[in-house]
């Protein structure tokens, strides 16, 4: 039996979640209309069982950029830091740019729909806690593709 090309597709799904560490501060910026947009990179492992060992190991990690708008956007550029956890939920996105040397790159990055922070601030000093907490923020326009000032 021969399958026409148009005669049949498969429902298509672009849905990640993943749990892991910032690699740096986030970067808050505004486009030029206005709109927050935030960036940072968390990293993610996984634990394996050494097999000739027996013991538990992180594998080497995976960095992954991610990409969050409007007021999700400040408040992740106000609360985060390098280092603490947050659960991410959003689509993969292939961003294309030309760089200052002409020559065309492209990276997939995460834009995020919401971003729950595990982890509290601690009131009495400025330092932050890595005690996990069950907060979750959501953003309002987190489909937005407008052009990223960076």
């Amino acid at each position: 039996m021969s399958l026409q090309q148009n005669s049949f597709r498969l429902p298509e799904q672009n849905s990640v979640i993943m749990v892991g560490r910032l690699t740096r501060d986030p970067e808050l910026r505004r486009t030029d209309t206005g709109k927050a947009v935030c960036s940072f990179d968390i990293a993610i492992s996984r634990r394996m069982k050494d097999p000739v060992t027996g013991e538990w190991k992180d594998a080497d990690p995976t960095f992954v950029p991610i990409i969050v708008w409007d007021n999700l956007a400040e408040r992740c550029g106000e609360r985060l830091k390098k280092g603490l956890p947050v659960h991410v939920e959003g689509r993969l996105r292939t961003n294309k740019w030309e760089g200052n040397d002409g020559i065309k790159r492209s990276r997939l990055e995460v834009v995020a729909s919401r971003v729950q922070f595990l982890f509290t601030v601690k009131q009495e000093s400025s330092a932050i806690g890595a005690k996990p907490i069950d907060t979750q923020e959501q953003s309002d326009n987190a489909g937005d593709d407008e052009n990223i000032p960076f």
